[in-house]
């Protein structure tokens, strides 16, 4: 399974141009009109221009059929909770699938102003399988697939629905834009976490190598 989730990483990121030049997601995801509505959004609130300052990141985007809850967040919330969606580093399943622990914490761009909102919660079920979750949401997302990715420096994922943070989107809101469920195996149960970088120490050398 990860020779074929690397195979994979390796065919984007060699079909993507200017691997040392800066994040441009609106590139990446030109030709995917499945999250046409998801790069609007980040293109509007000039989120993509924050994230094409960064060193490494990860793009959380959700496709069409799900980004609904999205378009019911107020305009001056949208942002954050956009910027809720980016991981300052560098992950793709295999880096998360060989943390020492099934559980972490992942620091968002949020994390420079709000160290207990600038995070999400990771975890993966017996089967395998990923999911994230927003401080305080009762929903989870499934981490579906790879999108696009250079690798050590960007990687954008699926996952199956919006990471609305009850705290984040404020009283009344939260309840009126939250997404539900994933469906299939496990429930997304977070247990206490440990950081990202207590769970990767020893996964770098594992990760996937850019291709030129």
């Amino acid at each position: 399974m990860a020779s074929k989730i690397l195979l994979a990483l390796l065919l984007l990121a060699a079909a993507t141009p200017g691997s040392l030049a800066a994040i441009d997601v609106a590139q990446m995801l030109a030709n995917k009109p499945q999250y046409a509505t998801f790069l609007r959004l980040l293109t509007q609130t000039k989120v993509a221009e924050d994230v094409s300052r960064l060193k490494s990141a990860s793009v959380l985007v959700v496709p069409e059929r799900s980004v609904k809850p999205l378009l019911s967040v107020p305009a001056e919330k949208l942002r954050t909770i956009l910027q809720h969606h980016v991981l300052i580093k560098y992950f793709d399943p295999i880096q998360l699938g060989e943390m020492k622990t099934s559980v972490a914490k992942l620091e968002t761009m949020l994390s420079n102003t709000d160290k207990n909102m600038g995070t999400i919660d990771y975890s993966k079920d017996k089967d395998g399988q990923m999911y994230l979750r927003s401080p305080g949401a009762d929903s989870v997302a499934k981490l579906v697939k790879v999108v696009a990715a250079r690798p050590f420096v960007v990687s954008i994922m699926e996952i199956s629905t919006p990471l609305l943070c009850p705290k984040l989107l404020g009283p009344g809101i939260a309840a009126g834009a939250g997404g539900g469920r994933p469906r299939g195996k496990g429930k997304g149960k977070i247990v206490k976490t440990m950081s990202a970088e207590e769970g990767a120490s020893d996964v770098a050398a594992s990760a996937p190598t850019a291709s030129a």
